[in-house]
């Protein structure tokens, strides 16, 4: 009898259906009167799936994600398919630093470790060190 090998192509896609999975979690599904079907579906991927019982829909539902993987990997999804976002949609409402604060000017240097470890064990040793340099 002759053993099939998987290719690295279908590793990759093994991978990613793994974390797919975990992303997902447990695949419980519902019943859609409108369909009369178990059905489930998931908003991080955009396959569903329905069937008759819900043993079918929890057994199923993962080769459609895989068929999903293996078209998003090779490149061949539709562009509406998958949601493209730039960002995060603009400025936010109170987001970033409050108008009319300034943020001090600081310069990046390298200090040995038992300095550095000085300056951060008491805030007072880092004014002395500005009174030293006439700062």
């Amino acid at each position: 009898m002759k053993r099939s090998k998987k290719t690295k192509f279908d590793k990759l896609v093994d991978e990613h259906l793994e974390i797919a999975l975990k992303e997902i979690g447990p695949i419980k599904p519902w019943y859609n009167k409108e369909v009369q079907a178990w059905v489930f579906e998931h908003e991080l991927y955009p396959e569903s799936y329905g069937g008759d019982t819900k043993q079918e829909v929890i057994k199923r539902h993962p080769l459609y994600i895989r068929g999903f993987i293996e078209h998003r990997l090779k490149g061949t999804l539709a562009p509406w398919v998958e949601k493209m976002t730039k960002g995060r949609g603009g400025k936010r409402p109170g987001a970033g630093r409050p108008v009319g604060t300034k943020k001090t000017d600081t310069q990046v240097i390298r200090l040995p470790s038992d300095i550095a470890m000085w300056l951060k064990a008491d805030p007072l040793h880092l004014e002395q060190v500005r009174t030293l340099l006439g700062r």
